[in-house]
């Protein structure tokens, strides 16, 4: 519920052009609420998760009580995969509506959380899914899965084993996962890799003036603080 509902909060500051750091920050003070869980994305999931809020829904449904409010966390969880695809076609095309088609986008991180392997019920795979279905080519690089052993179905991406050679000409980059070793790649050099020099960061995982630095625009979740397009690059 934790995760949903700062998910809802990353949402709102943005349409009041607020910053979800600073509310969180706020929130966390309050030892009854405390830091943990307070960090929006595209979405919870994983082995656990999902499969017990469904098994809790079950055990409501069999004592004919309506559980709303998980509903509602689920709801939201559900809702953020959209969302990530709505940021990330308006960064891509200028417009909440325009067409994703052919587009080129890097996908970093795949696991549903950093340090695993772990793809089961990954919000970055829910992500990729509806990318794939509005017409996007994807490619992913992952600490976590090698390209010769991944499990993925190859027509929904390709996988490799160099962020560089993911970024090669990609319109945007994507960052699904929240793994640390993203903070320290070579964001100039992603800069001249990329056919667009666009970072959209769904975990807020990266120092934006880092990526700024390396003349990319950064665009997260909640935040305010977005870098400039170059003036050099084209629709």
């Amino acid at each position: 519920m934790k995760l949903s509902y700062v998910s809802a909060i990353a949402e709102l500051c943005e349409r009041l052009d607020a910053d979800v750091a600073d509310v969180t920050e706020g929130i966390g003070y309050d030892k009854r609420i405390g830091q943990a869980f307070l960090s929006p994305g595209p979405g919870w999931g994983g082995s656990c998760l999902p499969k017990d809020t469904h098994a809790l829904l079950q055990v409501a449904d069999s004592a004919d009580f309506e559980f709303r409010l998980l509903w509602a966390t689920i709801d939201m969880n559900t809702r953020q995969y959209q969302r990530m695809v709505g940021k990330i076609r308006t960064a891509v095309t200028g417009k909440r509506t325009g067409s994703l088609a052919r587009k080129r986008l890097a996908l970093f991180g795949l696991t549903f959380k950093a340090g695993t392997d772990d793809l089961r019920d990954s919000p970055a795979l829910g992500v990729a899914a509806l990318l794939k279905q509005a017409g996007a080519e994807l490619v992913a690089y992952d600490p976590g899965i090698s390209a010769d052993t991944a499990t993925i179905d190859g027509s929904l991406l390709t996988v490799v084993d160099d962020p560089y050679l993911a970024a090669k000409d990609a319109d945007a980059i994507v960052i699904l996962t929240e793994w640390p070793e993203f903070r320290t790649l070579d964001w100039p050099r992603l800069a001249n890799e990329v056919g667009r020099p666009i970072v959209i960061g769904t975990r807020n995982v990266l120092d934006p003036a880092v990526v700024r630095r390396g003349a990319l625009t950064w665009i997260g979740v909640g935040r305010t603080l977005h870098g400039a397009v170059p003036s050099s690059v084209g629709a």
